[in-house]
């Protein structure tokens, strides 16, 4: 806090320290860029490398489900870089992201199950950091 002089002659304190963001808030911006990454080397794997996957795919080939993968990584990626630079759009579009990317991976845990799992405990962390530890900036 730092003492300043308003025109009148007053001392006001005027706090001039930055913001910390929330912790929940940087871990949920770090995981969705994290599992959107990864989505994107799945989605690689699935064109290039289909001996990466150990069953088979449900409702579909698997070079759909890569480009899904794909498409969601990139779509992931935009959301963790919205949230981490504090846009007010970026809390739903993560939301959104990452609540479809929890879908995709339930319906693809025959593929490659126990990453499946991992990718979908790590997004409910994600979303209740999202939902829960959301700072109103205009309070």
């Amino acid at each position: 806090m730092a003492d300043v002089t308003d025109n009148s002659g007053a001392y006001s304190a005027v706090d001039t320290a930055p913001s910390i963001p929330d912790g929940w808030l940087l871990f949920s911006a770090l995981m969705i860029v994290f599992t959107g990454g990864w989505n994107i080397f799945e989605g690689l794997f699935a064109f290039f490398r289909s001996t990466f996957f150990i069953g088979h795919a449900i409702g579909g080939q698997l070079w759909i489900w890569g480009l899904l993968w794909l498409a969601f990584g990139v779509l992931q990626m935009l959301a963790g870089g919205a949230i981490m630079s504090h846009r007010s759009w970026g809390r739903w579009f993560g939301i959104v992201t990452v609540g479809l990317v929890t879908a995709v991976h339930l319906l693809n845990i025959g593929l490659y199950p126990w990453w499946s799992i991992v990718i979908i405990g790590i997004n409910l962390l994600v979303l209740f950091g999202l939902t829960v530890h959301w700072k109103d900036s205009s309070v």
